[in-house]
């Protein structure tokens, strides 16, 4: 028992020498996506992290499907996404630990689920409405620029803006009748920027507490 409380007390210090960010995306806010960030200085140059959020709102509906051509006999789909985001900072002029101006590459893991949407079955002699949910996996990689600005105490300010592309994005309808329909766009699921683009736009301001070293310099 004392061996596994020195190995603990002895994993405690060492964490709480390393440097540990942990933000929230403020902006995220005004668009409804909630999400937390978390990063571990590997150097002063140097850190690796990953982010977490979700929303239930799909940016990415431009009223095609669902909404508007249904609007009379479809009350609106419930929506759900996730996105986890590993990412990998280098700083150039780091002054109280990770700091300053930094580049750097990310990936995304994106996730959704929309349930209840309506569409035509034109199966039959005579059209009739259908229910189907629609699940997208995505995955991303892209790079990024920003700007992290550190207190003289423990709090941080970040910007950080980036582009990448969607290297692989999947649809999946529980009623495959679906995709017969000429007015079910499935690009109202997926990341696509004018329907033809697989982009990744981030924009991110956070705020956060740096716990550890650096986060009082």
């Amino acid at each position: 028992m004392k061996k596994i409380m020195i190995a603990a007390l002895l994993l405690t210090g060492v964490t709480l020498k390393a440097q540990h960010d942990v933000s929230v995306d403020v902006l995220g806010f005004a668009f409804s996506k909630y999400g937390i960030g978390y990063e571990y200085a590997i150097n002063s140059n140097n850190s690796v992290g990953i982010n977490l959020n979700f929303t239930s709102k799909n940016m990415f509906d431009d009223g095609i499907s669902n909404n508007a051509t249904y609007a009379i006999i479809d009350e609106k789909y419930d929506y759900s996404e996730m996105n986890i985001i590993p990412e990998y900072k280098a700083f150039f002029t780091p002054e109280k630990g990770n700091d300053g101006i930094y580049m750097g590459i990310y990936g995304k893991i994106r996730t959704s689920k929309a349930s209840g949407n309506t569409f035509t079955d034109t199966t039959g002699l005579i059209p009739t409405f259908g229910k189907t949910d629609v699940s997208t996996t995505g995955f991303a990689l892209g790079a990024m620029l920003g700007y992290k600005w550190k207190s003289s105490g423990a709090l941080f300010l970040e910007v950080t803006g980036g582009i990448g592309k969607f290297l692989l994005n999947n649809v999946k309808y529980s009623d495959a009748l679906a995709e017969d329909d000429p007015n079910f766009d499935e690009d109202d699921y997926i990341p696509y920027v004018g329907n033809s683009l697989p982009l990744d736009l981030r924009i991110a301001v956070k705020v956060g507490i740096r716990i550890g070293a650096g986060s009082k310099e």
